[in-house]
């Protein structure tokens, strides 16, 4: 579980071989140590565990000015899992939380785990602005999200391959309905039949980022009590980020010996991205020419599936006359991590200023990434190019 406690020694196996401080976004922005995993790792340990030092602010900035990116964790030669010790240090945090902190936490739930009662998004989103969460940079919602245009069960064209549930994160639902059309029309023309469940909330990152273990709990129940109850070969979903909270983190929001445990290891071992499982099973139908040049943004959230991060180049390499053009640093950061370009905008922006010159020094017409997140802040910058998720510009290959 994400007990601070419970990391106490695995924090003392850093071996301090600096690959952290290497692939650490925030650490080559701010050129400082105490911003490098190792020292936040031994801040949190002196702060928050042994408690030799005090709580300060600056304690506390150190330990939220890090975007969970997981590069640490990925390059760390000791196995050392930063991300989950910097969450669990937010939990603990969390405890002593303020007026505003609780007002956050309020207006998350009610975003990400009610997102199915009408009204709710308009009413958080208010409150947001009175506590000042927002900025000039906040997405457009879609005028209809995406679990309104689609449900039940979509059939297959031709022979049925798979069968498999859809799990449709907030970022697809609430701001790029047509990822979520682009999915379930390039799975099922392939011979997938897709099954969108329903009910299905937030996967609780979000909330654990902001050290809200309460919330991501509720998200968690919710998902897998209606997951486990299905009947299907795979479960996909169309972001990164799902796709690591049920691969590596819903199983950490509960004590071991939670009864919820038994429910939650078949449907995390069902997991794929929608990509890595389409480009696992095979096209059947050929694409299409489309003509055009394109860059691949590989989401930083990737480190669960060794294949997920190339699916997207495999499956997009079928299309005829579509040319891949590779960007410097194609797995670099861009900064937007959830909420964190909100509460560091201009870390964030600085972040992103090195991605976006990557972007544009390839000439490709079109990004592609599987992160949603990354998809809008990239998108609020680039004017000569658009951003889509693979399956989108696959979809389009098809003429679907």
């Amino acid at each position: 579980m994400l007990k601070l406690a419970d990391y106490a020694r695995v924090i003392n196996k850093c071996s301090h071989c600096g690959y952290c401080q290497a692939a650490c976004p925030v650490y080559l922005e701010d050129l400082l140590e105490s911003h490098v995993a190792r020292a936040r790792l031994n801040l949190i340990n002196a702060a928050l565990i042994e408690k030799t030092i005090p709580v300060t602010p600056r304690v506390k900035e150190i330990i939220n000015r890090c975007l969970l990116c997981t590069n640490c964790t990925r390059t760390c030669s000791s196995k050392v899992p930063c991300d989950e010790i910097i969450t669990a240090a937010r939990i603990e945090l969390s405890k002593e939380a303020g007026a505003v902190d609780s007002l956050k936490k309020f207006v998350m739930r009610k975003v990400l785990n009610q997102r199915g009662l009408a009204g709710v998004l308009s009413k958080a989103g208010a409150v947001a602005q009175k506590i000042n969460i927002t900025s000039m940079e906040m997405p457009t919602l879609a005028a209809v999200p995406f679990d309104r245009q689609v449900s039940g069960t979509i059939e297959p064209r031709g022979e049925r391959r798979a069968r498999v549930a859809y799990f449709v994160g907030c970022g697809t639902n609430f701001l790029f309905p047509d990822t979520g059309n682009a999915v379930v029309k390039v799975l099922a023309y392939n011979g997938v039949e897709v099954v969108i469940p329903s009910g299905i909330v937030c996967c609780g990152i979000p909330a654990l980022a902001e050290g809200d273990l309460e919330s991501a709990q509720e998200s968690v129940r919710i998902n897998i009590e209606i997951l486990a109850g299905l009947d299907v070969d795979a479960i996909v979903t169309d972001c990164t980020s799902c796709g690591m909270a049920f691969k590596t983190k819903v199983s950490k929001v509960f004590p071991d010996d939670d009864p919820m445990q038994e429910k939650i290891k078949p449907v995390s071992d069902k997991f794929w991205e929608a990509t890595d499982f389409l480009a696992h099973l095979g096209l059947v139908a050929q694409p299409g020419e489309l003509k055009g040049r394109y860059t691949y943004h590989e989401p930083c959230h990737r480190g669960w599936s060794p294949t997920v991060d190339d699916a997207p180049r495999r499956l997009l390499a079928s299309i005829p006359g579509a040319e891949l053009t590779e960007m410097e640093e194609p797995g670099r950061c861009c900064g937007a991590a959830g909420t964190f370009y909100l509460e560091h905008r201009e870390l964030a922006e600085k972040i992103r200023s090195h991605k976006l010159k990557d972007i544009r020094e390839t000439g490709a017409e079109k990004v592609v990434t599987q992160c949603p997140v990354c998809r809008f802040y990239l998108e609020i910058q680039l004017k000569d190019q658009k951003v889509v998720h693979p399956l989108g510009y696959l979809a389009g290959a098809y003429g679907l």
